[in-house]
């Protein structure tokens, strides 16, 4: 029999029927999903080792290949493609069977909280150590609708069609650099920034008002032949950390910094030196259900947290 007549295959209900290991069927789902064995760990807080394992007792179990395994990555047999999207919407029911009965349990109910890995880090995990939510770094677009998630913090222009966003905050950059790097200029940002080496924020996805050394600098009237020269970075968290090392002045986002400049590891060159910008970070909800009691109480708590970080201004 085939893998998708298999793991398709309904049961009539007699007792003593056997199962498939849940745990396998949830590896498999997930590599279907995500794509690979790699991404699949990641999702199910699990080492890629431990996920294989799955696949292979699910494959045992079977006795049917289910992944075609191609160098370091794999691909689904005809059979297991034809089989994932009915465990896709199985393990998306159960999720939604889950959430329910979480909303059952009223407020005291843990949140699942997704947001981008830099903020989760930086900035919400040091506010949010007291509470009983548990933070979800860098989630799939898709876990929100399927139950994942209770909650889902982007950082983006918006809108976002299908989802009700809250905007909880804005964001800035700024020059910033390690107070040992500062101390032979005496405060003079610009001499410093005419010798200092310069660390370059190239990751993916940043605003386009964000800007680069060249286009900061050109509003100033300064310029540098080197502009290219120095560090280049594609998270902006390791910008943050670079910066703090001493590697040379960054171009910071403001709230990834916050801990950093708190601690005295970084201090901004330039009082008028802030270009806020346009994107900002958003609450997102789905608009084809309510939030959860302990939800709603937790995007409560989110836009206290930052309201003191929007009073003090970019």
């Amino acid at each position: 029999m085939a893998p998708s007549e298999i793991l398709n295959n309904e049961s009539d209900g007699r007792p003593g029927e056997p199962l498939l290991p849940l745990n396998a069927l949830r590896a498999f789902e997930a590599v279907a999903r995500r794509g690979s064995v790699a991404a699949a760990a990641r999702e199910l807080g699990v080492t890629s080792g431990a996920v294989s394992q799955q696949i292979r007792l699910l494959e045992d179990v079977l006795k049917v290949r289910l992944l075609e395994r191609q160098g370091r990555g794999v691909s689904l047999t005809v059979g297991a493609a034809g089989a994932a999207p009915a465990l896709n919407e199985a393990f998306a029911r159960l999720s939604e069977a889950s959430l329910r009965l979480r909303q059952e349990a009223g407020s005291n109910a843990r949140v699942r909280l997704g947001a981008p890995g830099p903020l989760a880090a930086a900035w919400l995990a040091p506010r949010l150590k007291d509470h009983e939510i548990d933070l979800i770094a860098d989630p799939a677009a898709e876990d929100l609708d399927r139950f994942r998630l209770d909650l889902d913090i982007r950082y983006g222009p918006g809108p976002w069609p299908g989802y009700r966003a809250v905007r909880l905050m804005t964001e800035s950059v700024a020059p910033a650099a390690a107070p040992q790097l500062m101390a032979p200029y005496g405060g003079d940002w610009r001499a410093a920034l005419g010798a200092l080496p310069l660390i370059h924020d190239v990751s993916p996805g940043r605003d386009p008002a964000q800007p680069d050394w060249r286009a900061w600098l050109e509003r100033r009237r300064m310029d540098r032949p080197d502009i290219a020269a120095g560090d280049h970075y594609a998270r902006p968290e390791h910008v943050v950390a670079a910066a703090a090392a001493g590697r040379g002045a960054a171009l910071v986002r403001r709230s990834l910094a916050e801990a950093a400049v708190s601690r005295g590891e970084l201090i901004s060159l330039v009082a008028d030196g802030v270009t806020a910008l346009d994107w900002g970070y958003y609450i997102l909800t789905p608009e084809t259900r309510p939030a959860p009691r302990a939800a709603r109480t937790v995007i409560d708590r989110l836009m206290a947290l930052a309201e003191p970080f929007e009073a003090a201004g970019v």
